[in-house]
């Protein structure tokens, strides 16, 4: 049964991609991408099993170049280091950064996908005292065009001409923390939603010694987000939808005798929610440097 079950859940990408960078200045960089991805799962029985997304995507960025949340916007998001220790993220100029990209599918050749895409998101960090700042973040998303190929009998993220690894989600280390993504509730065309985390050092630049540990730096953490995510863009604006979380975590910066260690962990829950979107979530990152 086990075997099975990792089996239905595999997924692979094959293809190939070309990603140009023109920078303006340090600041300001424009990209162009041209990508082919040939999708492949181990439950054949999926839509999009043995299918070819072809696409083309512009984007701009504003800010640090080094940013991976905002350079998985303009360029290739899977291909990527999540960064762990956000009170620690370079953030510019100005403490301000944003990144805004459309990608057009097209059926043209081998693809099998056509539609439109819009997506940007822009990080502020605004310093409360000067130990203690609010990393704020804002991310909209929308299909402008898109085709209806499945009827009402499919799944909403089954019936258009879009990949469900295209589709926006509300969840995750970069959505709202609550929400696991279970059953694709929590995916859809048009996206909208703000995160903030507001940071307190609770030591930083020392030498606290647990055992074989060496605690350098530990920031308190505490997590506030909203959002919805729908099908139509109508929708997107139903109060009663929106998701609302809070939580609380941790980041610390440790090492282990030749290793540096990063950490992260929030635990999350749900405050307001349509049912199938409400939950607990706690997120553990765990990076090493050597």
């Amino acid at each position: 049964a086990i075997g099975k079950k990792n089996n239905d859940d595999f997924q692979r990408v094959r293809g190939g991609l070309l990603l140009v960078e023109l920078p303006r200045d340090y600041n300001r960089r424009y990209f162009g991408l041209l990508e082919d991805d040939r999708l492949t799962f181990g439950d054949v029985t999926r839509v999009d099993n043995r299918r070819n997304n072809i696409f083309v995507k512009l984007g701009y960025q504003y800010g640090t170049e080094f940013d991976e949340q905002l350079n998985s916007i303009v360029g290739e998001s899977r291909g990527r280091i999540v960064p762990v220790l956000t009170a620690f993220r370079e953030l510019g100029p100005q403490k301000f950064s944003y990144a805004a990209a459309l990608t057009e599918g097209t059926s043209l050749a081998t693809g099998d996908y056509k539609y439109t895409k819009l997506e940007t998101a822009a990080i502020r960090r605004f310093d409360l005292t000067p130990a203690s700042f609010v990393i704020s973040r804002a991310h909209l998303g929308a299909f402008l065009t898109k085709s209806t190929i499945r009827g009402a009998d499919f799944e909403p993220f089954e019936r258009y001409s879009i990949p469900l690894y295209e589709l926006f989600r509300l969840s995750g280390r970069e959505g709202l923390r609550s929400l696991s993504g279970k059953d694709n509730l929590d995916t859809g065309t048009h996206e909208i939603h703000f995160t903030s985390e507001y940071f307190v050092p609770i030591f930083r630049n020392k030498d606290m010694r647990t055992w074989r540990l060496h605690w350098n730096t530990l920031y308190g953490i505490g997590y506030l987000g909203a959002g919805n995510v729908a099908y139509q863009f109508t929708d997107l604006a139903r109060v009663r939808d929106f998701v609302v979380d809070a939580g609380l975590g941790a980041e610390a910066a440790l090492s282990i005798r030749d290793f540096e260690v990063l950490v992260s962990v929030i635990g999350a829950h749900t405050v307001h929610g349509p049912e199938g979107l409400k939950g607990n979530k706690v997120r553990l990152s765990v990076r090493t440097i050597r």
